[in-house]
């Protein structure tokens, strides 16, 4: 199964090596029990049977859907037959709706081996867009291409697939590009010019413009995973960067971005509980508005050599417009799960992936934050 976090906080991943095997983060125990679960969570599994009674627990993005009450879109990656494959998800948040196959339509000349969606949106009634990445056979089963999506929710249609390719944006070589997330007609994702380095791209979807983010005062790498959609010309963007002065621990960010612009603002840096990065690693998977003119966001962090745990982090503004100090709720799934991944969030559900069993499998969760 792929994954849309990283295994390793501590160290940046690059969009190849974010997109190995689910089971490879497994390696160590979280130490989950039912002393580090918070009261203030609970859970409901997310599953959904779709053709050929394939369950589809893989979870990586959602956002409500546009004038349907409770109904949410819900991106994910499954496995069959040794290949990943997509689907798209309406329904309820707790599940129960319908999933859809999702896969990128094979062009003339060209073998798609593997779809993965990581971020939909909405684009007009029964219409979405939906980012991620695709493999051929033509280009190698290890070179991610960016996919871009915009059609009917059922992904039927075939004009609508489009790549994603950041190209403009380096003088070197992309060998990687993964889109992330979709809001407001803007795309965030990552793409790779070598190993080790990943670079962010913002993309205008009306424009066919492509922008970079960077950190202020630089940094070995950045991702953007999440972007939220304020209004106007004004997006909201979180993901992570490596901190050179930290040995390359990963450090979560939330920055303002505008599109008129192409200008950030209010960069700042996070980390869980709001501890140093020398302690702990974060990256934020996901962001979503919190209805009060904040944002929650989802993450997972760990201590510094220590296997990854999930979080909840809810931010404000201050007067000036800048982000106030967060407030932080850790947590993983329980009973019995060796490891907890936060994928995604929507209001204040986080969506994700846990492990159990003998042999180890992945199940899809929704967290509830209280």
């Amino acid at each position: 199964m792929m994954k849309k976090n990283m295994c390793k906080l501590g160290f940046y991943i690059s969009v190849s090596l974010i997109l190995g095997l689910l089971s490879a983060c497994a390696s160590g125990s979280s130490g989950n029990s039912s002393q580090n679960t918070p009261q203030a969570v609970s859970y409901a599994p997310f599953s959904c049977l779709g053709t050929n009674n394939v369950s589809f627990p893989g979870v990586s993005g959602v956002r409500g859907v546009d004038g349907v009450e409770s109904q949410i879109y819900v991106t994910g990656v499954y496995v069959q037959y040794g290949a990943n494959h997509g689907f798209l998800y309406q329904g309820p948040i707790t599940g129960g709706g319908v999933c859809k196959q999702f896969n990128y339509h094979s062009s003339l000349g060209v073998t798609v081996t593997s779809t993965s969606p990581y971020g939909p949106d909405n684009n007009g009634a029964g219409k979405v867009v939906v980012v991620g990445s695709y493999t051929t056979f033509e280009s190698g089963e290890l070179t991610q291409l960016g996919m871009l999506y915009q059609g009917s929710a059922d992904g039927s249609t075939t004009s609508g697939y489009t790549t994603l390719n950041p190209q403009s944006l380096t003088a070197e070589s992309v060998i990687n590009t993964l889109g992330h997330s979709t809001m407001g007609g803007i795309v965030v994702g990552n793409y790779d010019t070598r190993l080790l380095t990943g670079q962010t791209f913002i993309y205008n979807i009306n424009t066919a413009t492509y922008y970079s983010l960077t950190k202020p005062g630089g940094s070995a790498s950045v991702t953007a995973y999440g972007i939220w959609y304020n209004g106007g010309t004004s997006y909201t963007i979180a993901g992570g960067y490596s901190a050179v002065e930290q040995g390359g621990t990963n450090v979560g960010f939330i920055t303002d971005w505008d599109s008129a612009t192409q200008q950030i603002s209010h960069f700042k840096t996070l980390n869980y509980n709001n501890l140093p990065a020398s302690v702990v690693g974060t990256h934020f998977e996901g962001i979503t508005g919190d209805g009060n003119g904040g944002y929650n966001l989802a993450g997972d962090w760990q201590y510094i050599g220590q296997a990854t745990t999930p979080s909840f982090a809810n931010i404000s503004r201050n007067p000036d417009g800048s982000f106030a100090t967060p407030s932080w709720t850790g947590f993983a799934y329980y009973p019995g799960a060796s490891w907890t991944s936060a994928n995604t969030v929507y209001k204040n559900y986080i969506l994700g992936l846990y492990q159990m069993g003998t042999p180890t499998r992945d199940y899809g969760y929704v967290a509830i934050i209280n």
